[in-house]
């Protein structure tokens, strides 16, 4: 299910606000209650709320927010779900490389499992990137 998705890059190079790096995103929490955070996009195809499947088409590769000058990609962040969306944990807190190869060879490779152990290990993680985050801005704006 699509919970979040910013359509419009509000990225400026002066401000570096990290809220706003990802440029054009979108926020999907999956039936196995793992976020997957898609960031540079240039263009979102879903809306909120909106319930997607494999294969659906949700956006367009593109280069928006802070990688406005490298080249055209997707960013996949995998992370736990959290109250708020905590920008240092959308970034992701597992590697995604080896549900991609597996999704990539048809397989149904949930991260679930490696999202419990990482609340486990880290049980606070919510808490203490919502705090980065909150720091962040003020450090950015005065």
């Amino acid at each position: 299910t699509i919970t979040k998705r910013r359509i419009i890059d509000k990225w400026t190079k002066e401000k570096d606000a990290p809220g706003t790096r990802g440029g054009k995103t979108i926020t999907l929490v999956g039936d196995d209650n793992v976020r997957y955070y898609f960031a540079h996009l240039g263009k979102v195809k879903v809306t909120i709320g909106q319930r997607v499947s494999a294969g659906d088409w949700i956006g367009v590769m593109g280069s928006s927010g802070n990688a406005r000058f490298t080249r055209c990609h997707t960013h996949l962040g995998i992370s736990r779900v959290c109250p708020l969306a905590e920008v240092y944990l959308l970034r992701g807190e597992i590697w995604p490389q080896k549900f991609l190869n597996a999704w990539r060879a048809g397989q149904q490779l949930s991260p679930s499992k490696a999202i419990k152990r990482m609340i486990k290990e880290d049980p606070l993680g919510c808490t203490r990137s919502r705090a980065d985050t909150e720091s962040a801005l003020t450090q950015k704006t005065g």
